[in-house]
């Protein structure tokens, strides 16, 4: 009976991993993949935590002589992913929803979008999902009768440990899953116990110190080796660890927009076998009837879903995170626990579908057919959804972020300095150098770590002075005269008065005294990002889509550097179409559109940047700037009050008295000057 279980897991695994080879990713991939293959490459030390499980095996499979090093490393994901999927085709047989359930559950959860992606380029997790899905199994054993004693409890606690170093986002379901275990039977000797196998499956976590004190060929940020352990557990080089203040609008609007993440990611087959999951439940527990594959799945998981539950519960209350599209699709792949419930709970509905088909089947009747064409409905609905996600996630073939890093350096002329700060950039441009030993004439700093070496002396220095330091050494290379570019023009320096030229996709920096550039004119074959996306950008995920944007973006600028706003406009537009859910994207139109004299396209672009980003006070306050000009002051500053009310300042308090000022309201306006005053002396 084991050896067939086992079979069918294999089974469902390979099959899952035969999906995953057809779109798996031939080279590096955008966000971190980059920095992902440097460190496999190297056995180095990626930015915190580490992830010492995730390099160990990859340096691994870095080592083996086969094929690139990027499909190799992107390959890894595709095991994890396979594993993951073999794990939860047994959970959901051990949950009690037969064969036709469990293969629908699985093959839910194998496709859909936040596992698939994670399954077909070099990322952390398709281990995070294997990681979560041994601890249900393991719980599960350990709570059982047939499999609870020491052994039980040793394998299980180990793996606690050992889940915390695959993803720090597994220490609230391991914790909802130590509890559960403990309870069963309550000693403080078996509390001492656990702690020691949990310490236990801690220990792979001094790789990185090791690492460190050998001279690791990559690592993001240079570290003393008990600084680098301390930031695997705290990730205390990555500053603080909540985002915002505390706030119930906050929260609920967090867990609102995780869970049309989670729903999106599943697909609309998988929610609709829920629903009748859910419905089945209900009234079976109503009429106190058996509680059929539904209920016998939730008996058997309301831990473990109330466990995966506590990864956005966690998200919200503790990281605290702005709810917008770019952090949502940050927090995407840490939802994976909850895609994997989601899974089993609409695997138990297909079940239920079924069931109720052969109860409606009577003998000697015509009705024979129902059980098959229930069945089948079941299975196509199954294949269309996956169906409808294979574009999303397929990677066969795709080359933009291996050609976006050739372009950026290829922007820069032979012998100067280029600046580097988010990850597509900075990761991109490493793979390029360091992988392939590109542009060895170059200079390259990185503003936010050590991935170039320390160029801004910010060991030791903390996180928060960061963007103050290299400000000032970027300011003393470029006033200095020296040949400065920048993947991207930072704030900063932009506030200081020193002014960017475009040219492909850099930019050189000038001081403010210094004469303009001849602004670069973009050839004809200059792509639009929504033509790099073969004309579908919703199929492509949010980091993917930045990748893009930065080309119709470059072109945009070089035209608004040579003051024509109309041509500009046409380009940020298609920027926009690729980034529309940024809002950043949508105020590059407003300002165009506005230079262009389009008032109302300028508006509707605000708007719309708005809706994107309720909880950022720039969203109300380049509105509340906008009206202000076009003589709307009433309006004016009742956007510069949301703005207060989403980051209360100084500035945004003065703002808005000025608007009320000019609206012919001196007693608000009054009052927004105390405001404003109450403001200075609390920051």
């Amino acid at each position: 009976m084991r050896s067939a279980k086992a079979a069918e897991s294999a089974l469902a695994g390979t099959l899952a991993a035969g999906l995953y080879a057809c779109t798996l990713a031939p080279g590096v991939g955008a966000g971190d993949g980059g920095e992902l293959l440097l460190a496999a490459s190297t056995f180095g030390v990626p930015h915190p935590p580490g992830y010492p499980l995730w390099a160990t095996a990859a340096s691994a499979v870095a080592a083996i002589p086969l094929g690139s090093l990027a499909l190799r490393v992107n390959a890894l994901s595709l095991i994890f992913a396979a594993i993951a999927a073999a794990l939860l085709w047994s959970l959901a047989r051990r949950s009690g929803v037969g064969r036709f359930g469990a293969a629908a559950a699985t093959a839910l959860y194998a496709t859909s979008i936040a596992v698939w992606r994670s399954a077909v380029e070099a990322e952390v997790y398709s281990l995070a999902a294997a990681a979560f899905l041994s601890l249900v199994h393991l719980a599960w054993n350990a709570r059982s009768r047939a499999g609870a004693g020491r052994r039980a409890d040793a394998l299980f606690f180990l793996f606690v440990g050992l889940a915390y170093l695959a993803h720090q986002t597994l220490a609230a379901p391991a914790l909802v899953l130590a509890a559960w275990v403990l309870a069963r039977w309550f000693t403080w000797g078996r509390v001492a116990r656990a702690a020691g196998w949990i310490v236990l499956g801690l220990t792979p976590a001094l790789v990185v110190p090791l690492r460190v004190l050998a001279g690791s060929g990559y690592a993001w940020k240079s570290r003393a080796p008990l600084e680098a352990l301390a930031d695997v557990f705290s990730r205390g080089a990555y500053g603080a660890v909540a985002q915002n203040p505390p706030r119930l609008e906050l929260f609920v609007d967090a867990i609102a927009g995780m869970s049309r993440v989670v729903a999106s990611s599943l697909g609309p087959v998988a929610l609709a076998l829920g629903l009748v999951a859910g419905i089945v439940l209900v009234r079976r527990r109503a009429r106190r009837a058996g509680a059929g594959a539904a209920g016998r799945a939730w008996s058997g998981l309301r831990v473990p879903v109330l466990a995966a539950l506590s990864v956005p519960v966690g998200l919200a209350a503790v990281v605290r995170f702005t709810p917008d599209a770019e952090h949502l699709a940050q927090v995407e792949p840490f939802l994976i626990p909850v895609v994997a419930m989601g899974a089993l709970v609409a695997g138990s509905g297909a079940a239920e579908v079924l069931r109720a088909s052969r109860r409606a089947v009577r003998p000697g009747t015509s009705q024979g057919l129902l059980v098959p064409l229930a069945a089948a409905a079941c299975s196509l609905a199954v294949v269309g959804s996956i169906a409808f996600h294979y574009p999303q996630c397929d990677r066969a073939g795709f080359h933009l972020p291996e050609r976006y890093g050739r372009d950026l350096l290829a922007s820069v002329p032979r012998g100067a300095t280029l600046v580097v700060d988010g990850d597509n950039e900075t990761f991109l441009a490493a793979h390029w150098i360091r992988q392939h030993g590109a542009r060895p004439d170059l200079t390259v700093r990185h503003r936010r770590g050590c991935v170039f070496g320390d160029a801004y002396g910010l060991a030791g220095v903390p996180r928060s002075h960061w963007i103050e330091r290299a400000r000032d050494v970027d300011l003393a290379a470029i006033e200095a005269g020296g040949e400065v570019w920048f993947a991207t023009p930072p704030a900063d320096l932009e506030r200081a008065g020193v002014g960017f030229s475009t040219r492909g996709l850099a930019s050189r920096a000038r001081p403010a005294a210094a004469r303009a550039i001849t602004a670069w004119r973009p050839p004809a074959s200059w792509p639009r990002s929504s033509a790099l996306l073969a004309g579908h950008p919703e199929r492509f995920d949010f980091v993917t889509r930045k990748l893009a944007i930065a080309y119709s973006d470059a072109a945009a600028r070089a035209f608004w550097d040579r003051g024509d706003a109309t041509a500009a406009l046409a380009w940020y537009e298609d920027a926009a179409r690729v980034g529309f859910d940024m809002p950043e994207a949508h105020w590059n139109v407003a300002v165009t559109a506005a230079a262009a004299g389009a008032p109302e396209r300028a508006l509707d672009a605000l708007l719309a940047a708005r809706a994107l980003a309720p909880h950022r006070a720039e969203s109300a306050a380049r509105l509340a700037a906008f009206l202000a000009a076009a003589g709307r002051y009433d309006d004016a500053a009742r956007w510069f009050e949301r703005a207060f009310q989403d980051e209360p300042s100084p500035a945004l308090a003065a703002d808005a008295s000025r608007a009320w000022i000019l609206a012919g309201e001196p007693a608000r306006a009054a009052r927004w000057s105390g405001r404003r005053d109450q403001a200075g002396r609390s920051s």
